[in-house]
């Protein structure tokens, strides 16, 4: 018996096969019906589908995405636990807002979406066309701008307009890219920065319009929308993408079994339906290229951080 075990130890590939033997928490960054939490609402039951246990989406807000991104980065390193959050916001959680965690020893298991940019937007009734626009109007006095938290994607953007664009304004931030969306075109202020999938159904009813996006390239679901760069200022770009995340120093083995899930879900025609039809502009990328890709998301936040300091009215 004893030379049969040694010659066949099951308990090793037991132990192997083991996981998952639960359900998985998916932890989301910000409120249900953002742009995060619709991208991981979109690939759940795929992803539950291929990984053989439930897998379950618990909305975690608060402090522009960082009391989740902190409650994850504590948690065991035992794959049952993972967060679906953004870059750069993610960036700038740790590097202007001080938050409790590192985004590079996160474990970067797999991104799901991407190229999702920000966009500006003024209220209905302004005569602003172009970013040129926006810096003239401010000159004799600052406008309002609508957008989330300190750190968050639109706030980024905001402060390069403001850094790079010489738009002079007061930043607003709302608890939601939504709520921000219906302060620019309810009047409450006069632009607003966002994602775009927040701002653009008031854009189609007529109740603000989007002047551009920032993103490197034109929006691909939007094409109709110009980029910050090709306007003029060639020098304010802010990739964008959404990923998952686990604890640091998760296991190979079971970064494996959550990649091998991940990729037969976006090998599925009935997600890369649903995909299309939210207009979710889909960007797998493996571990290895999520890394490189956030990494170099991170470095530029940092090289960003003197101009996305909050004042000292925190705006």
């Amino acid at each position: 018996m004893l030379v049969s075990m040694l010659l066949n130890p099951p308990t090793v590939s037991a132990q192997k096969q083991v996981y998952p033997s639960q359900p998985v928490r998916l932890v989301i960054t910000h409120a249900a019906g953002g742009t995060t939490d619709m991208a991981a609402r979109l690939i759940q039951p795929y992803f539950q589908k291929y990984l053989g246990v439930p897998v379950v989406i618990e909305n975690m807000v608060g402090a522009g995405g960082n009391i989740a991104r902190s409650f994850v980065f504590k948690q065991p390193a035992d794959g049952y636990t993972l967060l679906v959050s953004q870059q750069p916001s993610m960036s700038a959680g740790q590097i202007v807002t001080g938050a409790k965690f590192e985004v590079l020893k996160f474990t970067h298991v797999f991104n799901v979406a991407g190229k999702n940019y920000d966009c500006v937007a003024v209220a209905k009734d302004t005569p602003f066309k172009t970013i040129e626009d926006l810096k003239k109007a401010s000159q004799g006095q600052p406008l309002t701008s609508a957008g989330t938290g300190v750190g968050s994607n639109a706030y980024i953007l905001a402060m390069l307009l403001k850094a790079r664009a010489g738009v002079n304004f007061t930043y607003v931030p709302f608890n939601s890219g939504t709520e921000a969306a219906l302060a620019v075109a309810g009047a409450q202020t006069q632009m607003g920065t966002g994602a775009l999938d927040s701002y653009w159904p008031l854009h189609e009813q007529g109740r603000l319009r989007i002047l551009a996006v920032s993103g490197p390239q034109r929006d691909e679901s939007h094409p109709q929308i110009p980029t910050i760069a090709e306007l003029g200022y060639p020098n304010i770009v802010l990739d964008q993408m959404t990923g998952v995340f686990a604890p640091p120093e998760l296991p190979n083995d079971r970064i494996d079994i959550l990649v091998a899930a991940f990729r037969k879900a976006f090998a599925d025609k009935d997600y890369q339906a649903a995909a299309a039809k939210a207009k979710q502009t889909l960007q797998p990328l493996g571990p290895a290229e999520f890394q490189k890709a956030s990494r170099q998301i991170f470095e530029t936040i940092q090289e960003l951080a003197p101009v996305l300091k909050p004042d000292k009215r925190g705006r």
